[in-house]
């Protein structure tokens, strides 16, 4: 517990939100692991008045309690704490979820993250930067018995911790055990509970085991600022081959893909344990994952990687995750795994020249080959021309739609759900065309408010023909 100290002068904070901002006096320290729930549930207990009032009281906002992966509101909570907690970036990728998907971000995206943090400027983070699929992310919080009771032991109270919140940590790997799970939907500051016992699984100690490391994975991101995608599949290939489910005289097959993951301990675990993202592993996800562009989500890069390194140990699993080119078999001749698929190369550097010209012809120019070259080498990449161009205006199109629509909530602090719709329609009907879930996850933070309708008083109206 400490005195909070007063905001740093200089501060980007606006001279009306300082008016209405009361410091708090007495902060408790981290508990550890904990994440920014957590520590909000806790000081909910040492201010001691309901719900909503400790949601304005730590976010400026009643609602705040809802908001338990991450809130938008840290520009407040730094200034009623004068910053006593850490600075805001600290606080989202150590406290937060967002420690998840940080690491896969694209460089840009990392720094419009590092710039917004700075700033201190009031961001729906989660939508924003945390890929959020529901299917994948879900809505629970999840804990250990065993851990809660240490906690009660140690500290008087139970508590949230980090590594039990991401994405795909459904294993205690300190107790070896499978963790509960809460679904928030009371009006409350909530800590885990201590007497409820872990669910009852018939999983195999193989499944047991694969589930204990992909959590271990899932809690190595914590901390780490960037993940090697063209390194992993580069690796997640090689390993591929040796195992025999790729080969190099004939096409990645889908199917064949599909066929060895099915087989998996990790498979058979996650279907007893999450049966919910069965939907996506159904369909054509490591083939997805794998050889397009598109950016997956990290839960599914940690379980690809799990299951293709089963029988290896948790140590070198998770090492291996962040050092990938260290997996690699490397040949006599010095060469290496360079191209780990007869018609797929991972250069990063062919595929930048690519997206930042302005015509393909431009781009051959560049690398001094014509242009049937570039084609048919971004083609054999899984990565055409076309298709990247594309991609590109397809996320500059939505980072405007989102640039529009956080505008006008920043400015305007109590807008409505329907004022959105009004005043930004290009930028909802082109989110609720292509990324409807994220569209939905931006306007579940603002109330649905309509008009009171009139009453209808029958004293104003005679009625003809009396």
């Amino acid at each position: 517990m400490r005195l909070a100290e007063s905001a740093a002068p200089g501060s980007p904070v606006s001279a009306a939100r300082k008016m209405s901002s009361k410091p708090l006096h007495l902060i408790p320290d981290w508990r550890g692991d904990e994440t920014l729930y957590s520590w909000s549930a806790r000081m909910h207990r040492l201010l001691g008045g309901a719900t909503k009032e400790t949601g304005k009281r730590l976010f400026g906002a009643s609602h705040a309690y809802k908001e338990w992966a991450v809130s938008t509101r840290l520009d407040y909570l730094e200034l009623v704490t004068g910053g006593s907690l850490g600075n805001i970036r600290s606080i989202l990728l150590q406290r937060t979820v967002l420690a998840a998907y940080y690491p896969f971000l694209r460089a840009e995206q990392r720094q419009d993250f590092d710039e917004r943090a700075a700033i201190a400027q009031r961001t729906p983070w989660l939508t924003r930067f945390g890929m959020r699929a529901s299917t994948l992310d879900g809505s629970e919080m999840r804990w250990c018995p065993c851990c809660a009771e240490k906690d009660v032991g140690d500290w008087g109270a139970a508590r949230w911790r980090l590594p039990h919140q991401m994405p795909g940590a459904w294993w205690c790997v300190e107790h070896g055990m499978p963790l509960n799970r809460l679904t928030p939907g009371r009006a409350e500051w909530i800590l885990p509970g201590v007497s409820e016992s872990s669910a009852q699984l018939m999983l195999t100690v193989g499944q047991q085991q694969t589930l204990l490391i992909l959590s271990a994975l899932a809690g190595s991101l914590v901390g780490q600022e960037q993940i090697n995608l063209v390194s992993i599949k580069r690796a997640l290939l090689a390993r591929l081959r040796d195992m025999g489910v790729v080969t190099s005289m004939k096409p990645v097959s889908p199917v064949d893909l599909q066929d060895w993951f099915v087989k998996t301990d990790l498979a058979a675990a996650v279907e007893q344990v999450q049966p919910s993202i069965q939907t996506i592993l159904a369909r054509p996800w490591i083939y997805e994952t794998l050889l397009k562009r598109r950016s997956n989500h990290p839960l599914l890069w940690m379980m690809l990687w799990v299951a293709a390194f089963e029988g290896t140990s948790q140590q070198e699993v998770v090492r291996g995750f962040h050092e990938p080119d260290a997996t690699l078999i490397w040949q006599e001749d010095g060469q290496g795994m360079l191209w780990v698929e007869g018609n797929f190369q991972g250069d990063d550097r062919v595929q930048a020249i690519v997206r930042s010209a302005e015509t393909i012809r431009d781009a051959a120019r560049q690398l001094n080959v014509s242009i049937i070259t570039v084609r048919r080498y971004m083609r054999g990449a899984q990565c055409s021309p076309k298709l990247v161009r594309a991609e590109d205006r397809r996320q500059s199109r939505k980072e405007e739609a989102l640039a529009e629509i956080e505008s006008l909530i920043q400015v305007n602090p109590g807008v409505s759900r329907t004022d959105i719709h009004q005043k930004c329609k290009v930028a909802v009907s082109w989110l609720s065309k292509w990324e409807p879930e994220l569209l939905a996850s931006l306007l579940a933070q603002k109330p649905e408010v309509r008009e009171r309708q009139l009453e209808l008083e029958m004293s104003n109206y005679t009625q003809t023909g009396e």
